[in-house]
């Protein structure tokens, strides 16, 4: 029988270590796959070795012996189509960090060659803007998708700046070397902004949301009116970024406190 419609094939003793792994963020010890798949240990070790050269598991950094999930196969798992958990995991935080700043919050993340909004909540105030999920956010111009670009190897920096920029408004970048530029400050600051080179009139600030697991594949932002992102209230919303991005990291990433 073919390995892939075989429940007892190599290929399903791989998906079922991963299956066992998935909800532990800790990690497991081989002793503990062994006894949980009920396989010899000599075969558990040689899934677990080519599992490991795969990228699809890697070392806990908690517990020593132990292994979790590894950073392909999550990325693979994050960059999908389907957003629909991730709506869920982020409404909360989303709601709270926009209640405390009085402006739009949203979450964007990188799928292939572009990053896309995923979830946005407003204030409860009369006027607000809203980032609608789906929204393709431009790498020049959207300081969301600069402060997850600023974070990815090269080939996919290269990969996206293959792409045209269109000036949106006169604030736009729209030269390649100085967009470059702009991302050796993003690392630096450790946030990037959008001075109205988006959408006239309005300004946002983002931060990456760094998982250990991952690195950089979703952003957070705020964005409102020019005058209140920009004034003096820019630091303090700086700040509460941070702060959520570090909440957000662990729960996307399924890490412990």
């Amino acid at each position: 029988m073919d390995d892939l419609t075989n429940t007892d094939g190599p290929l399903e003793r791989y998906i079922s270590v991963l299956e066992v792994l998935a909800p532990f963020p800790e990690g497991l010890a081989a002793s503990d796959v062994e006894s949980m798949l009920g396989l010899p240990k000599t075969t558990v070790n040689r899934l677990l070795k080519t599992l490991n050269e795969a990228g699809l598991i890697a070392a806990s950094g908690i517990k020593s012996r132990n292994v979790v999930l590894g950073r392909r196969l999550l990325r693979l798992l994050h960059t999908s189509s389907d957003s629909s958990w991730i709506e869920i995991v982020t409404k909360r935080p989303l709601q709270a960090l926009a209640d405390k700043t009085g402006e739009s919050c949203f979450i964007v993340k990188l799928s292939g060659l572009q990053i896309r909004s995923v979830n946005s909540e407003a204030p409860d105030t009369p006027v607000r803007t809203y980032v609608v999920p789906g929204s393709i956010m431009p790498i020049n111009a959207a300081a969301s998708a600069k402060a997850i670009l600023a974070w990815q190897e090269e080939q996919v920096v290269a990969a996206l700046l293959e792409q045209p920029l269109a000036a949106l408004t006169a604030n736009s970048t729209t030269d390649k070397a100085k967009l470059r530029q702009e991302l050796e400050v993003v690392r630096e600051k450790g946030y990037a902004t959008d001075m109205a080179e988006h959408v006239e009139g309005l300004a946002s600030i983002a931060c990456p949301i760094h998982t250990k697991a991952m690195g950089v594949i979703y952003a957070i932002g705020l964005t409102g009116p020019y005058h209140r992102i920009v004034g003096e209230a820019f630091e303090r919303h700086v700040a509460d970024l941070k702060h959520t991005a570090a909440q957000l990291a662990k729960s996307l990433a399924f890490e412990p406190d």
